[in-house]
């Protein structure tokens, strides 16, 4: 490694760690925190492929609450299950500990090292999260390739794990100990919600777990919740009635994924869905055509299929319309009608005659649509 790559990796580290400290000091997420954590730990640690956080719950045992992929994930639920592997032994030592050379058969951990290999990793290390003298879960780092993690690593390594402790326990109180219990369980619970709220959207979006997670993670950040809100409310459904007064609490009502078979399917859903919040036949009748015909573009426009989240947070309905189309043109943004000799443009115009705020964004992967519908909306009629 020449001089120059050493300087753009300590700059690189310093600004993350920069930036995990600010999320510290402000009203953050813990749990996308973590996440993100594990992520940039593959991203700063030139030697490390994967990386999991495990934390203890209330009864001493240890649980999986962030992994940078879906492998690291099961394998972590692997080593606790089978209570064999190097984030056991860190946490029972409350040392760090490493085995360079998975390929070795390491006699202390016969099944955790032959799982390992078997998903691609030859190097596992395990650095204690620890808050004083007590260890409070573990850093696990996964690696391609046998080896130690070289000095400079192993420090950015055990920064990264102090920045964990501080994002599980954030607190001033003398009794810790009892704050600490509390936060804990409450992340070993979010964890939970985010595993269930996973499975659903990768059976109603047809994705696989990872992708699914990412997709929770993109929706809260959407929505502008906590991820822990979004998974608790996917988990939910939409079960309250109208009568609900608690105008805080997001509510997801719809995820599916449509074709040009089910686009019938899919405003009956649409409908029965917004008619359950009490809205006037009048509104339900404009939000479904609107969303409709958002959903009707981009089965023409988008390849063929597309998803639909539907979701009400506060005085709002949304609805995100996604698929992996080119988008629109520049000019398509433009709220005016387009003229007999156009072709096409119409639906875009009529969504925003209807709705009150539309975004559109276009990238490589796609296109996606976001209508937002105020529960207190005017009528159409009348519109210009």
């Amino acid at each position: 490694m020449q001089v120059g790559d050493h300087d753009d990796r300590d700059t690189t580290v310093a600004q993350t760690l920069i930036h995990l400290s600010d999320l510290l000091i402000a009203d953050y997420d813990v749990m996308d925190l973590l996440h993100l954590l594990t992520e940039r730990c593959v991203q700063l640690l030139p030697e490390v492929r994967a990386a999991g956080i495990t934390i203890t719950d209330q009864r001493g045992g240890l649980r999986v609450v962030a992994a940078s992929s879906e492998p690291a994930h099961l394998l972590e639920l692997f080593e606790i299950e089978t209570d064999e592997g190097p984030c056991v032994d860190c946490y029972v030592r409350g040392t760090p500990v490493t085995d360079p050379d998975l390929d070795g058969r390491d006699p202390r951990w016969p099944r955790f090292a032959a799982r390992a290999r078997r998903d691609g990793f030859r190097a596992a290390h395990a650095l204690p999260v620890r808050l004083r003298d007590e260890v409070i879960g573990v850093l696990h780092l996964l690696s391609a390739r046998p080896g130690p993690l070289d000095d400079a690593t192993a420090r950015t390594a055990r920064a990264l794990a102090n920045i964990a402790t501080l994002g599980l326990s954030q607190h001033r109180a003398a009794g810790y100990r009892q704050i600490l219990a509390e936060q804990l369980q409450h992340a070993v619970t979010s964890r939970i919600l985010i595993e269930r709220a996973k499975g659903v959207i990768a059976e109603h979006l047809d994705l696989g777990m990872a992708a699914a997670f990412d997709e929770l993670r993109r929706f809260a950040r959407q929505a502008g919740h906590r991820l822990v809100e979004v998974a608790e409310a996917v988990d939910a459904g939409d079960f309250d009635g109208p009568q609900s007064t608690d105008r805080r609490r997001l509510r997801v009502l719809i995820i599916q994924r449509f074709s040009f078979d089910t686009l019938g399917l899919l405003r009956g859903g649409i409908s029965a869905a917004v008619q359950r919040r009490g809205l006037r036949a009048e509104q339900v009748y404009e939000f479904v055509l609107a969303v409709h015909e958002a959903a009707a573009n981009a089965v023409v426009h988008g390849g063929g299929d597309g998803r639909l989240l539907l979701w009400l947070a506060g005085k709002d309905l949304y609805a995100e319309i996604s698929d992996h189309g080119t988008g629109f043109d520049g000019d398509r943004g433009v709220p005016v009608r387009p003229g007999p000799e156009v072709p096409g443009g119409r639906g875009l115009w009529l969504i925003r005659q209807v709705c009150a705020g539309v975004e559109i964004h276009t990238g490589a992967t796609g296109t996606r649509l976001l209508l937002r519908y105020p529960l207190d909306s005017p009528l159409a009629t009348g519109r210009q």
